[in-house]
């Protein structure tokens, strides 16, 4: 790509987010704002042609964002409402400065998470499969909500081209969360218009009789890594969770609460506050741990009945949501499991169920 003639483009942000907020949370764009209103980037450029250079250049490191709604175009460096320039960042000692694009450099990456926070630790390895990690300290709570958790940003990677002129252009970072998303619903046999279900839980069928002994990780650390050299084959981090060391770092993870809505025609739930009820869980497909086939117990007036989802369907992904659709009988005195639907946080890329699992696992 040509230099422009005498001339310097300061590097501007945006952001986008995906497509599962918590509907309080959700306005009618999808921009990152929606959620937060900062976030935190790194920025790398290579200056070689080697398909895999070991020095990358930082360009920004842990870069402050800041969103003000109506502010684009205040500056050179705010074309989308985001602005950095003349920002405090208190990891450093200086208001951030303008960062330009450098027209010789073979290619220029960026990534970040959200909401900003100093306490999210960083680690940078050096060589040719040089990376830089992320580190978010995690603790699994039956009140988290979609802003209760941390969002990772995909990677941003150009180089220069005819057919693809990044340089000079909008950085744009699209954002989901760390974790995995889970709730569980109820649908009822035609003509019912009134159900007494109470004392239900949803957990892992191996730990149902030995509750002490449930190993399932719900503190410790989520790792999220960058390369920062060569060209990836896609664009989202490596996430990996390690437990934590502390004695109640494991334990037996219950889901209590199904999810209704104001609008459905026949409530369990008795206050509304519990509408709407999702859960946000550890990515435990990405530690790896294996979670085993998990049954859902409930009573329905008077009697205990049961079903068990296959293990199969139980590795909860970082990224993805899940909905566990379990059927009352026709009799109402008994209980299947339905459906599964999983979804992606990228528009329009939902995964199709099939008798292993789900695909693109």
């Amino acid at each position: 790509m040509p230099e422009p003639d005498n001339t310097q483009t300061s590097i501007a942000f945006s952001s986008t987010n995906n497509n599962w907020q918590d509907a309080k949370t959700k306005a009618a764009g999808n921009g990152l704002e929606t959620i937060f209103q900062t976030f935190r980037t790194w920025g790398y450029k290579t200056t070689t042609n080697s398909p895999n250079p070991s020095s990358p250049q930082i360009v920004m490191d842990g870069y402050k964002m800041s969103y003000n709604q109506g502010s684009a175009g205040s500056s050179t460096t705010n074309t989308a409402d985001w602005e950095y320039a003349g920002i405090e960042n208190p990891i450093s000692a200086t208001l951030q400065t303008i960062k330009y694009w450098d027209y010789s450099a073979t290619s220029y990456r960026f990534f970040a998470y959200s909401p900003f926070n100093p306490d999210v630790k960083t680690s940078v390895s050096s060589g040719d499969n040089a990376t830089a990690t992320l580190s978010f300290n995690f603790e699994y709570s039956e009140a988290a909500t979609a802003t209760s958790t941390p969002y990772a940003s995909r990677l941003w990677l150009a180089s220069p081209s005819s057919t693809s002129p990044a340089y000079g252009s909008c950085v744009t970072l699209t954002f989901a969360p760390i974790i995995a998303k889970v709730r569980f619903r109820f649908t009822y046999p035609d003509g019912t218009t009134n159900v007494a279900i109470s004392n239900i839980k949803f957990r892992d069928s191996r730990f149902i009789d030995t509750p002490a002994k449930a190993d399932t990780p719900l503190r410790g650390t989520i790792d999220a890594a960058y390369p920062l050299t060569g060209i990836p084959t896609g664009t989202y981090p490596t996430l990996t969770m390690s437990k934590s060391e502390a004695a109640d770092a494991s334990g037996l993870l219950v889901l209590t609460t199904p999810y209704e809505e104001a609008g459905d025609q026949i409530h369990i739930l008795k206050d509304p506050t519990l509408y709407n009820k999702w859960y946000y869980v550890p990515p435990l497909a990405n530690i790896p741990y294996e979670q085993g086939a998990y049954t859902i117990t409930i009573n329905i007036g008077g009697k205990t009945v049961s079903a068990t989802v296959p293990a199969q369907y139980m590795q909860w992904k970082a990224g993805c949501q899940y909905t566990y659709i379990f059927k009352l009988s026709d009799t109402g005195d008994s209980i299947s499991f339905n459906d599964l639907m999983v979804e992606q946080w990228l528009p329009g890329a939902d995964i199709k169920n099939n008798g292993s699992g789900t695909e693109d696992w």
